[in-house]
Order: structure tokens, then C-alpha cells, then sequence
């Protein structure tokens, strides 16, 4: 057994803490980490190439990561989801148990499918196939058990009935389910998923969400239920001016 898969191994026992992060990238030819301080790591996952998770970003147990994966800001995959090739998700998704992501594909046009019989007994190589990157938009659901093959791209806010296999994109804000997995609906009307797609709110800072409290608690069945772009932004210039002294407030000079 080589010291890689030794430190592997313990490094999946211990649930990857902060201390470990740097001895990867020491210790593994083929695995390096950027992980925030706040994101939680269960006992049992697996992580094996170039991994990315963003602030608050949670695996919870038995998750394999294993390729070029970034997981966003706040996004949760929940037990015993594959994560496998060049995949990136978005901020605060929801990623059931047992989903999958697979990139990679096998090479069909060869002998044998099997890539540890080229490696073990040909002493050779069989590269996997691809049709491109997965990309996760931000705010998506992904239901148990689906499957999310090579080349696909999800759009912001859409939801993906459990136990589907996509493959091919999915519009922003598109609810879709089905073997292949085919739009049924959406979820807000199409004027409120314009205003969604401008807001942007997944890439504000935990302040300005909580300053935002009302809008996140609310259906949203009209245009005029989603604020602007612009009355966020005059939002965050009014909290600035409060906490700045009196001493610097234009209106005091």
C-alpha cells in the first residue's frame, strides 16, 4: 500500500480537517485541495483530484469527489453522492442523497471497456471519454438518485425530479423529471425568473441576504415581488451610511 492511499484512507476516517488540507498537495502527486475553514466535511467521503468547496459548503457522509470539482458557497450534497470528472456547482444547492454526477464515460470502440485490465495486465492505457463539463447553475435541487451525465449544464434555480437522468441542459429555473428528464414546468412566471436571473441574490453577502429576510420569505407570483437590482444596491448604500460615524455623513458636513 503506498503513503498516498495510507494518507487517503486516514484522511476519509478523519473527515479531511483543516490541519490536513496543505499535507495533500504535499504527499499526493495527483490530489490538491483549496477548501474554505467553513466548510464541513462527514467522516466517511472520499476525495481524490482537484477539489474546490466554497465557504459553508457541506458533504455529508459517504460523498466521493473525484476529479476537477468545485462545490459553491453554501451548496449541501447530502449521504452517498458521486462526484466524478470536471464538475462545478454553483452557491447554495441542494444536492440529494445517492445523486450522481458523472463526466466521464468508457471508450466503447476498443477490445475491452475495463480500464484496470489496460492498466494491471496490458501494462497500458485506456483514457476515459467525455462530452464536455458538468456545470451547475446557483439555488439548484437536485433530487435523490438522479443522474447527471457529461457535457450537461443546469441552469440557476431548476429542479430536478428525483430519479432522473439528465442529459441534456437545463433551463434556469426549469422543473424537469423523467428518464430522459424532459421540462414539466417552471417555477415562477416568466417575468419573475427574468428579474430572478438579474438579481442574482446567491452571490450576495450573508449580510444583505439577512437584510433581505422579507423577499426569501415570500411566494413570488408576480414581477413586483422580486426587488430590483437597483433598490438592493441603494439598500446597501442606506446600511453603510448608518453604521458610518456622524462625523463623515455627507448630511452632517
Amino acid at each position: 500500500m503506498t503513503v498516498e492511499t495510507v494518507v487517503e484512507r486516514a484522511l476519509s476516517l478523519l473527515g479531511y480537517p483543516p490541519v490536513t488540507h496543505d499535507l495533500v498537495g504535499r504527499l499526493s502527486n495527483s490530489s490538491s485541495f483549496e477548501i474554505a475553514q467553513s466548510a464541513r466535511i462527514s467522516k466517511g467521503c472520499l476525495l481524490r483530484g482537484t477539489i474546490d468547496l466554497g465557504p459553508k459548503s457541506r458533504l455529508s457522509r459517504g460523498c466521493v469527489l473525484n476529479g476537477d470539482v468545485t462545490v459553491g458557497r453554501g451548496t449541501n450534497l447530502e449521504p452517498n453522492c458521486d462526484v466524478v470528472g470536471d464538475v462545478d456547482v454553483g452557491n447554495y444547492c441542494a444536492i440529494a442523497r445517492r445523486s450522481t454526477f458523472q463526466q466521464t464515460n468508457h471508450e466503447m470502440r476498443q477490445p475491452s471497456l475495463q480500464i484496470r485490465l489496460y492498466d494491471e495486465v496490458l501494462e497500458s492505457d485506456l483514457p476515459p471519454t467525455a462530452s464536455g463539463p458538468i456545470t451547475v447553475g446557483n439555488d439548484v435541487w437536485i433530487g435523490t438518485r438522479t443522474t447527471i451525465l457529461s457535457g450537461v449544464t443546469i441552469g440557476d434555480g431548476a429542479i430536478v425530479g428525483a430519479g432522473s437522468v439528465v442529459t441534456d441542459d437545463v433551463e434556469p429555473y426549469a422543473v424537469v423529471a423523467g428518464v430522459p428528464a424532459e421540462r414539466i414546468r417552471w417555477r415562477f412566471p416568466r417575468e419573475v425568473r427574468e428579474k430572478l436571473l438579474s438579481l442574482e441574490w446567491w452571490e450576495w453577502d450573508e449580510e444583505t441576504i439577512r437584510a433581505h429576510r422579507p423577499f426569501f420569505e415570500r411566494k413570488l407570483e408576480r414581477a413586483d415581488d422580486v426587488p430590483s437590482v437597483a433598490r438592493v444596491a441603494d439598500d446597501a448604500d442606506a446600511r453603510a451610511l448608518e453604521g458610518t460615524p456622524s462625523s463623515f455623513r455627507s448630511d452632517d458636513r
